[in-house]
Formats: structure tokens, sequence, C-alpha cells
């Protein structure tokens, strides 16, 4: 797996080779609409590898990580085995994903999450 630090502040976003693009511009389009730029890279492993590698390596400390099964956001800070928000079957939920580009904006930014009743918390 390709390691590379990010030093410009950027939410990074590690999926999978074959995850679409266009499946995630919600996530993306949630994160711009709150001000921060993401970065999207493409790397092996899980969706929990994947969102920990990627706060890891971010200058913000925020991390996503998408593979066919769930997309996640993580931070730094927490655990490789937690997460603060997990999406299953998220190709069907465009709001959820948007909502969850939103909410790792505002985790950057210390401002109250966006609700999301399909979003589902680690802790």
């Amino acid at each position: 797996m390709d390691q590379s630090i990010v030093s410009k502040p950027t939410i990074l976003l590690y999926a999978t080779e074959h995850i679409s693009e266009d499946i995630l511009k919600p996530v993306l389009y949630g994160i711009e609409e709150e001000g921060l730029p993401v970065v999207i890279e493409s790397h092996s492993g899980t969706h929990m590898t994947l969102a920990d590698l990627a706060s890891r390596n971010s200058a913000l400390s925020v991390g996503i990580g998408v593979d066919d099964e769930a997309i996640v956001l993580t931070y730094k800070n927490i655990p490789m085995h937690q997460f603060i928000y997990r999406l299953t079957g998220y190709a069907q939920y465009p709001d959820s994903l948007r909502t969850l580009g939103v909410n790792a904006a505002r985790l950057v930014k210390g401002n109250p999450f966006v609700s999301d009743e399909r979003l589902e918390v680690a802790f």
C-alpha cells in the first residue's frame, strides 16, 4: 500500500480501486459545501483500514475509507477498530452520503454534526 503523507490541509478519502467516483460525489459535495477540500486516492484494504490510514495521513486528521461493503468516517486519535460514522449499502443512500461528507468537514471545524438515522455511530 502506498503511504504518502499529504501536508496540505485536506480531508482524505481512500477507496478501493473499483469504487466509482460517481458514487462518491455526494460525499464530496457535502465536504465542499462546508468549505473544505478533499482528495480521493485509490488504495487496497478494508473500509476500516482505509479510513484509519487516511486519517493518519491527513493534515486535518480526518479520513474516510470506502470499499464494497461500507463507507466509514474516522479521526486519527480514535482506535483503528472504532469509527465516528459508518454507512453500509451506501450506494442507495446519496442523502446519507452527503451528510457523512458534511459531518467530516464539521469534525474538522468543530461544528455540531448533522444527524442521519442511516449513519451508524460506533460509540
